[in-house]
């Protein structure tokens, strides 16, 4: 009698522990899920990289010409093409819209996050450290901002994140008996699908976190050449070689421009032309806490002494992958602040290891940094709201969304969720702070919208399409990016000044008809409108008799030549 009493005991014991393992869980997928995809195409594409790549892939949908990328007519050879084929295949699904441009970045994003939650959950087999890194990742705003736009570097850091996660679970025999080739393969097969997204610069990265691990592990001479393999090594050409092979003999420019200025002169802050930053040694070091808002407070975890530690080398991989990452970049002369999102994933397991840690041992210490984080952001909140009656809310698009009845909203929402803090389990501190989510993303994807006319040309574009849809634009491509993605025609560029269109003015044969000066821009017949920005009106209006305003936006304006 006692022994079926103790097994209808420990069978509702069993259930309602993973009843509270998959609620948790559930609860952190929820919150990945809607901020990957909430809100992805509620605002315009804008300019700079987001309007020229996603302008690349609706080019290459249209011209048909997968081999070598067009931007605005010209060719393109800065970057590899796989973000520009998965952006094409969106665009051909969903059609041309935003959501269907910032899909591929989002579901990067996404699949690494399933990626750090079932990798943790194998590794240390226990149910907490896996979503919490997801969550993390996700919820990080930078992180999450980067993956809402159309850039290469989160679809990179997805194949690399698996790259070095299947050469992981190779290395330390994390799978199915028998089957440990086959991750092997994974690790080759990633690693090419990471340069196909954004160059060989993935080889350097990964080669040198497995040789910063394999020397921290004192790992013997023949531990560094099982991993070569014969077969792995033929999968990665194979992926590689047929792109770079086809550009190479379309395109005669493309081996030196590609190879050579992208990548070796890049490194060495000698790339033509100079059109990126530079920054001091520490540029990379004092920017990773900003990476991880709002879960900055977090990171005093990492110091914390006295907490029993991952056994084996799960965590001299991940700080090995995390620091030959940090160096590499910082060492480079090239910087972005964006470059360095691809060293977050292993930062973002040790956090997630050492709060599981820290919830079991002293959970008080976390609901207290949970806690100072969220009256952070309702004073974040506040300071806004200080800026714009101050009168700076010109600066500030979320001014007019900040509102007091929102700050009195949150800061009930914020004090509701510490009250919480203290009567469910530890572990549900990562859900609850990172609901935040469903606060935040909402009031920036409204204040982004809101900002309009100066973060996005469609406006722009909507009104030129009605003035006949072609346009020239004066000098700044680049700041005006977002109408070649808009528009259904290239733009002429008037005394270009361009760097990104650069290659393809000095090297493509029709170049002629799409750059021209200003003189003969003023010859064309029928007139053509021009777009320009604010800050060039004058001085153009002064040196050039004749010309009358369109349309005047926020940021630019529409001018021609009057009859």
């Amino acid at each position: 009698m006692e022994s079926g009493a103790g097994r209808i005991a420990c069978g509702v014991w069993c259930y309602a522990i993973g009843y509270m393992i998959m609620a948790y869980r559930t609860s952190c997928w929820f919150l990945i899920l809607f901020a990957c995809f909430y809100g992805l195409g509620s605002y315009p594409l804008l300019d700079h990289n987001e309007g020229m790549y996603a302008a690349i892939a609706k080019d290459m949908l249209k011209s048909g010409d997968f081999i070598i990328p067009h931007l605005n007519g010209v060719p393109y050879i800065e970057k590899p093409p796989l973000l520009y084929w998965l952006t094409a295949a969106a665009i051909a699904l969903f059609g041309e819209n935003e959501w269907a441009a910032r899909l591929v970045p989002a579901l990067a994003l996404l699949l690494t996050a399933w990626k750090l939650d079932r990798f943790l959950t194998r590794a240390i087999g226990t149910p907490i450290a896996g979503p919490a890194a997801a969550l993390i990742f996700v919820t990080s705003l930078p992180l999450l901002a980067m993956a809402r736009m159309v850039m290469c570097d989160m679809l990179m850091t997805c194949f690399l994140s698996m790259a070095l996660i299947f050469f992981y679970e190779w290395f330390e025999k994390l799978h199915p008996r028998g089957q440990g080739n086959r991750y092997l393969m994974g690790f080759y097969f990633c690693l090419a699908l990471a340069v196909m997204a954004k160059g060989f610069v993935a080889v350097i990265l990964a080669g040198g976190a497995i040789a910063t691990f394999l020397v921290w592990q004192r790992c013997p001479r023949r531990g560094w050449l099982e991993p070569l393999s014969p077969i792995g090594i033929l999968l990665f050409l194979c992926v590689i070689a047929p792109w770079h092979i086809a550009a190479t003999l379309k395109e005669p420019g493309f081996a030196y421009f590609y190879f050579i200025n992208e990548h070796v002169l890049r490194f060495l802050n000698m790339r033509q032309p100079h059109d990126y930053y530079t920054g001091h040694a520490w540029y990379y070091l004092v920017r990773i806490p900003g990476y991880l808002i709002p879960w900055t407070l977090f990171l005093l975890l990492l110091v914390k002494k006295n907490v029993a530690l991952t056994s084996g080398s799960l965590r001299p991989f991940l700080w090995s992958w995390f620091l030959f990452f940090l160096v590499f970049f910082s060492a480079s002369g090239g910087k972005a602040n964006y470059y360095m999102i691809a060293g977050m994933p292993p930062l973002v397991m040790l956090l997630a290891l050492q709060l599981e840690r820290v919830l079991a041992t002293d959970p008080r210490f976390v609901r207290g940094l949970a806690a100072i984080a969220l009256i952070l952001i309702i004073s974040a909140l506040e300071l806004v709201k200080f800026s714009c009656h101050e009168g700076r809310g010109d600066l500030f698009p979320i001014c007019q969304i900040v509102s007091w009845p929102v700050i009195g909203c949150a800061a009930c929402y914020i004090f509701a969720v510490i009250l919480l803090f203290r009567r469910l389990p530890p572990r549900w501190i990562v859900p609850l702070f990172g609901a935040q989510m469903l606060l935040l993303l909402p009031l920036l994807i409204s204040g982004t919208d809101l900002a309009g006319e100066r973060i996005s040309q469609k406006p722009v574009a909507e009104f030129l399409k009605n003035s006949g849809g072609r346009a020239a634009i004066y000098q700044e491509f680049e700041e005006l990016s977002a109408l070649a993605f808009y528009l259904d025609k290239p733009l002429v560029v008037v005394d270009s000044r361009s760097s990104d269109l650069l290659y393809g003015e000095q090297h493509f044969d029709g170049a002629h008809s799409q750059f021209i000066t200003m003189a003969e821009w003023m010859k064309q017949t029928p007139p053509l409108p021009m777009v320009i920005l604010n800050k060039r009106l004058a001085s153009v209006m002064t040196a050039n008799h004749n010309l009358c305003v369109m349309q005047k936006f926020d940021r630019v304006s529409v001018i021609k030549r009057c009859n």
